[in-house]
């Protein structure tokens, strides 16, 4: 007969049962993880004996549609294996072949094991920070939208690839960041575009990173205005998506508030937006504006860097970042205005605000009309 369960309230006892169970998520979080590489090994093994192999050109025009049947037949339970799922395979292998050494952990293999890691032959951009890239760990919906946009583009396949793993994104952020095909306005076009002084103003490699984390132009389509552009109903739009705002920044940043109080001997500032970035480990101070970049625009923003510096910068902290975001800008003009300044400041522009019809909420049914239309639909079924 079992003994009656003990009621224990010691604290190390209780630590070790949680202990035990963050051990458990971390393995089933890993499983996923090797299941998935798995796969994505196995996937490109078929890619490369098809591009090996020669199997089209030995077997004909063909081949891929009777290799399907047959896959499927002798694995069913391996989904993925359609010939279009094959033809996405022979993408996958054509696309990184050519731009990896693989470094095999033991002996010479012709493919990539679980867990090996790649390394680009030719750098895939000094932006990524990411070195080394195992491609194995991206899930294969991600792979077939990045074979999709740039498969004769390795070099910002990667890019995207090293993005998606150090920030996680899902599919739909990866498609949101790529942007319109064709057009090059995805995050691989704006990122480290913004002008700034940061390297005369910043450690290295500090310097860099900031200047990787910010982005030029910003996209703010996801902003919709009914009222007059305001820098007021602008700031306010933006707080409101801010999940959409701090991935149109750019990399790491945490919002910190809006209109941010900063008292010195008596007297208050209001900065419009601070976050803190925390691959830097700096505060960034944001101000905004609806006009083109001027000269003037930089002094208020670097005195609120100040007063941040010495109210909320620890020691632990990096000196705090000032981003300035306006309608638009000229380059250069705004490059010799930032020489004269000795805190890094960076100069972007915004895109994509969309203006709606001050009266567009009359033009959708509201949620009480919707609601009443149920209603009188329900009484039509039952008379």
């Amino acid at each position: 007969m079992m003994d009656k369960p003990t009621f224990i309230t010691d604290p190390t006892y209780k630590q070790w049962v949680n202990d035990i169970e963050r051990r458990f998520r971390s393995q089933q979080i890993k499983a996923v993880v090797q299941v998935n590489s798995c796969k994505i090994e196995f996937y490109w093994s078929i890619g490369r004996d098809i591009c090996e192999m020669n199997v089209e050109q030995r077997y004909g025009d063909g081949v891929i549609k009777t290799l399907s049947q047959d896959l499927r037949m002798k694995i069913p339970e391996v989904k993925g294996l359609t010939p279009g799922g094959l033809y996405y395979c022979k993408r996958f292998y054509l696309l990184y072949n050519k731009v990896f050494e693989i470094f095999p952990q033991l002996g010479e293999k012709s493919v990539p094991q679980l867990g090996e890691i790649l390394t680009p032959l030719h750098s895939v951009s000094t932006d990524t920070n990411i070195q080394p890239l195992n491609i194995f760990a991206i899930p294969w919906g991600h792979h077939k939208v990045l074979i999709d946009n740039f498969e004769s583009e390795p070099h910002k396949a990667l890019f995207y690839a090293a993005k998606t793993l150090q920030n996680g994104w899902s599919r739909a952020v990866l498609e949101n960041m790529i942007g319109d095909k064709g057009k090059n306005n995805g995050l691989y076009e704006r990122q480290g575009n913004a002008v700034n002084n940061f390297p005369a103003t910043l450690m290295q490699p500090t310097g860099d990173l900031a200047k990787e984390l910010i982005n030029d132009p910003i996209n703010l389509s996801f902003v919709k205005l009914k009222e007059k552009l305001s820098e007021d109903n602008l700031k306010q739009a933006m707080v409101r998506h801010v999940n959409e705002l701090l991935l149109a920044l750019g990399s790491g940043f945490a919002y910190m508030g809006k209109e941010y109080l900063l008292t010195v001997a008596g007297k208050e500032q209001f900065s419009d937006l601070l976050f803190y970035n925390t691959r830097i480990h700096a505060y960034v101070v944001v101000e905004v504006k609806i006009t083109e970049f001027e000269s003037s625009d930089l002094g208020q923003l670097s005195g609120y860097m100040s007063l941040v510096n010495h109210i909320l910068k620890t020691d632990i902290d990096n000196p705090t970042i000032g981003l300035l975001i306006c309608r638009s800008k000229n380059n250069m003009f705004a490059q010799y205005c930032l020489e004269g300044y000795t805190q890094p400041i960076a100069v972007t522009a915004y895109e994509g605000i969309g203006i709606l019809p001050a009266n567009f909420n009359d033009t959708l049914p509201s949620i009480e009309d919707l609601k009443n239309e149920i209603k009188e639909k329900d009484k039509e079924k039952i008379s």
